[in-house]
């Protein structure tokens, strides 16, 4: 990789910027996006400035986008603009490639994962001057010195699709580069605004997918490459110099990280080394079958501070995974999760996909119960998403549909954000399976909510949710969820505070004083002239007598002795308020 521009032409970084790259999206559903993961417009950066080249990447909103990029070319600052293209924002990139072909009269390059499906209409509506296929780094120099500096010729330049008189030319692909660990880091001098969480570090051990699962790209002509484990933690041991935190969090974002154990125990060891001086964590990727294969892997993750798992679930119907060559069963599914919790992991994410390869019905039942199994075994630990199944370009679903049972109604992503379907079954329509959707997120919600209402989740994993929203802004689903149930959400707030004691923390029983975690008028439902609803739970009169005591005020030895009862019998209800979330106890 010697393309090198010649040091004279460096320019400082207070002047105007070669080249700009953006990653825009709407501000679709009134959500924030998540661009932690999304490296690929860094690493373009960092790739060119060391090829002296002033280079900087940002990502965000499309509006975001679009006042910088005129702020800068009204100023005369920037000389060439590159897009990253996913399947959500191909008409963002259309209007703002024409808006700066139009009005500032730049030259723009695009790609990204759809570049594969841009065709003729897109170079017309967009303007755009090339679309880059596959690897960017050595592409885009190349682009960058003929643009920018006038040298060499499109039609010579591996790995793109250009417009020209006769059509779009398409010049050979670029061959992959080999060794990973001469790409330079991303550093701070890559972003054109700075990073928001100094606390996250997002890391790029490896690329391509030795996989090549139906509906997926990432396997598709890609060869597996990967860094070393010295060069990895050149990187990690760089960012730890400048990095003053208290905790750092090591987002792993590949696709292979698990695909060899000897490497993933070489970078565990490393992790724990730099543990005896900082407080790192760390989030990666696994594939079910490999870590089944090697389940001391999850064990050697777990101790060397992994948080958070990402598993591919996707159906818990072995013969759904079988056609979509996921090469694993529910049965490895359901022991992963297992061990990943016994082995102390503290987070697991996976997906379940709706109206994906023969979907329907049965499957969809199949999918429910699956997921019923998963939350029992992972109780307090997995998270379970749910999306419709995106047709990708290239893939084999998309290039086939028929064989797999479905129908593509919206190849072009212009119905759906993922909020929508795209694809139809033969036995469920759009509608059905956006309905379906729901349901199961519901279903999921409900499930949740009755494991932490039942109290199959020990206190201090409970706790430890609370600890951990109170370090970063990062929730997890469960804690969400915890706050939903608002009386249950006060119970583990107090004992959290160190304001309230469960029963078994108690040192002295009878001189403890119980308190309520509630306001009574806001859950009383008068059920007779006995007894009332709170809660769900229906109490009657002495218990109500009982209940209206608990402002931490009395003892528990003062409140049996106010309505003369023996403590044995207090205690009872007591017993019941306590496993109904509705008192804590301090000790005075």
């Amino acid at each position: 990789m010697k393309f090198v521009r010649n040091s004279k032409e460096s320019i400082n970084s207070t002047m105007k910027l070669d080249i700009l790259f953006l990653n825009l999206h709407r501000r679709y559903l009134n959500l924030d996006a998540n661009f932690g993961g999304f490296l690929g417009i860094y690493y373009l950066s960092a790739f060119l400035r060391r090829n002296f080249y002033e280079a900087k990447g940002f990502s965000g909103t499309l509006n975001q986008g679009k006042k910088i990029l005129d702020k800068l070319c009204a100023e005369n600052k920037i000389s060439m603009l590159g897009l990253y293209c996913d399947y959500e924002n191909v008409t963002e990139n259309i209007f703002i490639s024409r808006h700066v072909k139009e009005n500032f009269n730049l030259p723009v390059i695009i790609g990204g994962p759809q570049a594969t499906a841009l065709d003729e209409n897109f170079f017309v509506r967009s303007k755009c001057d090339a679309v880059v296929i596959g690897e960017g780094e050595l592409t885009v120099l190349e682009l960058a010195k003929f643009f920018i500096d006038g040298v060499g010729d499109l039609k010579n330049i591996s790995g793109i699709i250009f417009l020209t008189e006769s059509g779009l030319k398409k010049n050979p692909a670029r061959p992959l580069i080999k060794n990973l660990d001469e790409l330079p880091f991303i550093t701070e001098n890559c972003y054109l605004e700075p990073k928001n969480f100094y606390q996250d570090l997002n890391i790029m051990t490896g690329r391509g997918c030795p996989f090549h699962c139906a509906f997926c790209h990432e396997g598709i002509g890609k060869g597996v490459r990967l860094r070393s484990v010295e060069n990895i933690f050149a990187e990690i041991d760089e960012y730890l110099e400048i990095y003053s935190g208290d905790e750092l969090n090591i987002y792993f974002i590949d696709d292979t990280f698990t695909l060899n154990f000897e490497r993933v125990k070489k970078i565990c060891d490393g992790i724990k080394t730099r543990r005896k001086t900082h407080n790192i964590n760390f989030f990666c990727e696994g594939h079910v079958h490999t870590l089944h294969k090697n389940p001391e892997m999850i064990r050697c993750l777990a101790e060397s501070g992994c948080y958070r798992l990402q598993l591919g679930i996707e159906s818990g119907n072995d013969e759904v995974l079988k056609i979509y060559e996921k090469n694993t069963t529910a049965e490895e599914i359901l022991e992963v999760v297992k061990i990943c919790v016994e082995s102390g992991i503290r987070e697991i994410y996976g997906n379940i996909i709706l109206g994906g390869a023969f979907f329907g019905e049965k499957t969809f039942e199949t999918d429910k119960k699956f997921v019923s199994e998963l939350l029992k075994i992972g109780a307090g630990v997995i998270e379970i998403g749910v999306v419709t199944y995106y047709p990708l370009p290239q893939t084999k679903m998309t290039r086939c549909p028929e064989n797999f049972g479905i129908k593509i109604c919206d190849a072009d992503f212009l119905t759906s954000v993922g909020d929508f379907p795209q694809i139809e079954t033969d036995s469920a329509d759009k509608l059905k399976i956006s309905e379906m959707h729901r349901e199961l997120e519901n279903y999921i919600s409900e499930r949740m909510k009755k494991i932490l209402q039942t109290r199959q989740i020990p206190t201090e994993k409970i706790l430890s949710w609370f600890n951990q929203s109170s370090k970063n802004s990062r929730q997890s689903a469960w804690f969400m969820i915890l706050k939903e149930l608002e009386i249950i959400f006060a119970y583990y707030e107090m004992i959290y505070l160190c304001e309230g004691l469960e029963s078994k923390d108690v040192k002295n029983f009878e001189t403890a004083h119980p308190l309520r975690t509630f306001a009574i008028y806001q859950h009383l439902t008068r059920f007779d002239e006995n007894s009332a609803l709170i809660c769900g739970e229906k109490f009657f009169g002495r218990e109500l007598e009982i209940l209206t005591l608990t402002t931490g005020k009395l003892s528990v030895a003062e409140i049996a002795e106010k309505i003369c009862l023996p403590i044995s019998e207090l205690k009872k209800t007591l017993n019941r308020l306590e496993k109904n979330f509705l008192i804590v106890y301090t000790e005075f």
